[in-house]
């Protein structure tokens, strides 16, 4: 069973959408596909219920174009009326490549460029390490994304060079 880290949630749904800069009715059309066809790859919670996700979506989509005054009072808000935030510590590998996924799915583009070491760079480092590796490999790997390098030849990212260009697709 894969781990419910690497579902989509509404934030990484909402965060693709807010940077793919698209009309609303392609946003509804995106969350209803990503609902009726890839229903298990959304976290259990919005599995059975189309409009409790698109509604969550949309708020997260409203919250993320905030501004930090309007985040604030938002906050402010939330205490008041003793609502408490549920998010815990943010995955930064499975939020990266679950945007990859959505992009690759949904832009029209089946695949993805980037060179290993501007991917590096992304999560703030400027060398990779055994741990740092086999992180993104399992992140990539309960996503079913996979790294190709030219030639459509597959990779693994712990072996190439750190200034190859990878391109990731959808296994």
């Amino acid at each position: 069973m894969v781990h419910t880290k690497y579902k989509f949630t509404p934030q990484d749904i909402a965060a693709y959408l807010l940077k793919a800069d698209l009309p609303r009715f392609r946003e509804d059309e995106i969350i209803a596909d990503l609902f009726q066809e890839h229903g298990d790859d959304i976290v259990y919670d919005y599995r059975n219920d189309l409009l409790k996700l698109r509604r969550h979506v949309y708020e997260k989509m409203i919250l993320l174009e905030m501004n930090v005054e309007e985040y604030e009072e938002t906050q402010l808000i939330m205490r008041e009326f003793q609502i408490e935030k549920t998010e815990s510590q943010p995955d930064y590998f499975g939020a990266y490549f679950k945007y990859i996924k959505l992009k690759l799915l949904y832009s029209g583009n089946g695949y993805h460029r980037i060179k290993l070491r501007t991917l590096l760079k992304d999560f703030g480092y400027k060398r990779r390490g055994t741990a740092l590796m086999e992180s993104i490999s399992r992140t990539m790997q309960a996503l079913h994304l996979q790294a190709y390098l030219k030639q459509y030849e597959p990779c693994d990212l712990a072996e190439i060079s750190i200034d190859q260009m990878v391109i990731i697709r959808l296994k």
